[in-house]
């Protein structure tokens, strides 16, 4: 899925594109599943411009920060990148790579990643939980 204007999820098309070319410490993902999150949505239309999620490189770009799938070697796998997860094959830096159980679905991984560490994040730096104590999660 790629987008070459801003807005909402109209302006994503399936296009065909070449797959792209692992590099040094890099291993190419078939992608069996991507993540849709707060900052890809914001990304896509065009309300980032600096920070963390800010879009990397020019329009037409494919979004996606996040995926789930297996490496040419089989490995089934869960990782972030910075874009280019909204497609059926993605580069990811090898650091930026976990190995995923057969028993965890790459749903409930996907799910872990982004959102599950910025909510660790925010309890532990931000909140600063401590043990004993409760969290409502609505």
């Amino acid at each position: 899925m790629q987008h070459d204007r801003f807005g909402g999820p109209e302006v994503l098309k399936e296009v065909e594109v070449p797959d792209p070319v692992a590099g040094r410490g890099e291993t190419l993902v078939e992608v069996e599943a991507a993540g849709v999150n707060f900052g890809d949505l914001k990304e896509i239309a065009g309300e980032l411009t600096a920070g963390p999620y800010a879009m990397k490189g020019p329009l037409p770009h494919i979004p996606g920060m996040e995926v789930a799938g297996r490496t040419s070697d089989g490995r089934r796998v869960v990782g972030y990148l910075r874009q280019g997860g909204y497609a059926t094959k993605a580069v990811l830096a090898e650091r930026d790579l976990a190995l995923l159980p057969q028993e965890v679905s790459a749903g409930q991984a996907l799910a872990l990643l982004v959102q599950g560490l910025t909510a660790w994040h925010l309890l532990r730096s931000v909140a600063r939980v401590r043990p004993g104590e409760s969290v409502v999660v609505h």
